[in-house]
């Protein structure tokens, strides 16, 4: 009798319009970024103005950009207004002008000297990848004049041998051509040529199953107003409480591992399915939790862009904020993400849901009386 319940609790979901419209988002928000990774989107796109094309060090540090990754994109610009223009209107992120003097500007760099002239950097705003922008030029600027630093060491030290020119192909032809950096992630399986606009995709269908968990929450509260469970007595109300939730999350559970799967950056079928039962559980428990407290499908509705966004910021979805654990080790979403690629979360994840258990045993026995 009680599968049968657990059924018909099924099927009278796809009634409910805010249900379906979470379910619906999942495959939504995939093929988005699905197509925004296979459109040619650039994470930056630099405008790059020489005002001396003849420049040995302006081509070289050209040369240097071109060889970045394709996400980033660098396009040359014949004038420093064109280039400006184009930031204005949001075609370029930053536009970079290489000064005419820039020769010397490098020289007197080498020489422990202040440069006459230094590149110019046009944006419209200041951000993170900025930052990281400026980083990479000084890294390739530095490249670039690193051989004069040197020379003019060996000549202050050692004496004039041979010709600046001589030096520095002697310099680069030394110089190995590979990184000398190799990338793998621990107790995971390395994924090649991942595309950088689908990285955020599963931390976002993460609390897009938050949402649901906490919708599962109202759902139950107005099924228990409406008189649903009347005739459905249990002596372990927490259980049959623990399967209604079930009920509602399995489906987008499966759609967000499909779509994981579709998407190209699941980390194999079983350790998929491992995770996400475990992440479900703890979403469960968390939201009964939250229901038990708050008592109030109004109260759920105000609080639950808070903990959305409490768990975008404790949760690695953009970014992984490190001095903050104790605090992140609070929410559910956390220890999905982080176990998805290092094992030693799962058996973390396992403990905070017995302790989600415990914590649901106490609010119940405290309701009870």
């Amino acid at each position: 009798m009680g599968i049968k319940r657990f059924i018909l609790l099924n099927k009278r979901l796809y009634k409910q319009t805010t249900y379906v419209i979470l379910l619906m988002m999942i495959p939504i928000a995939v093929l988005a970024f699905s197509g925004a990774a296979k459109s040619g989107t650039h994470l930056m796109k630099i405008g790059i103005y020489a005002e001396d094309t003849d420049s040995e060090s302006a081509k070289s540090l050209i040369n240097e950009m071109a060889s970045v990754r394709e996400e980033i994109s660098f396009t040359e610009y014949s004038s420093e207004d064109e280039a400006v223009k184009d930031v204005k209107s949001a075609k370029l992120d930053e536009a970079w002008v290489i000064p005419a003097g820039i020769d010397e500007s490098f020289e007197r760099l080498a020489k422990g000297k202040r440069p006459k002239e230094t590149i110019r950097l046009y944006a419209r705003e200041q951000g993170v990848a900025h930052l990281f922008m400026q980083e990479l030029l000084e890294s390739k600027a530095f490249k670039v004049y690193a051989p004069d630093i040197f020379f003019a060491y060996t000549q202050d030290n050692h004496g004039e041998f041979g010709g600046l020119d001589e030096f520095k192909k002697t310099f680069y032809d030394k110089a190995p051509g590979n990184s000398i950096f190799s990338y793998s992630i621990l107790d995971g399986e390395k994924v090649e040529n991942e595309n950088y606009l689908l990285m955020p995709v599963r931390g976002l269908l993460a609390i897009l199953l938050l949402v649901t968990s906490l919708a599962a929450s109202i759902f139950y509260m107005e099924d228990t107003d409406n008189g649903l469970f009347i005739y459905w007595h249990s002596k372990f109300k927490n259980l049959r409480a623990l399967g209604y939730y079930g009920v509602v999350m399995i489906a987008p559970a499966v759609l967000v591992i499909l779509a994981l799967v579709l998407a190209g950056i699941n980390v194999g079928i079983t350790a998929e399915i491992v995770n996400m039962a475990l992440y479900c559980l703890a979403l469960i428990l968390f939201s009964m939790i939250v229901r038990m407290i708050f008592n109030s499908t109004k109260t759920i509705g105000v609080i639950m862009p808070l903990i959305v966004i409490v768990s975008i910021v404790l949760s690695p979805v953009f970014v992984d904020l490190t001095g903050l654990r104790a605090a992140e080790r609070l929410i559910p979403s956390f220890y999905y993400l982080m176990s998805t690629y290092d094992r030693h979360y799962i058996p973390q994840a396992a403990i905070y849901c017995l302790c989600e258990a415990a914590v649901l045993e106490v609010l119940y026995r405290i309701g009870r009386r």
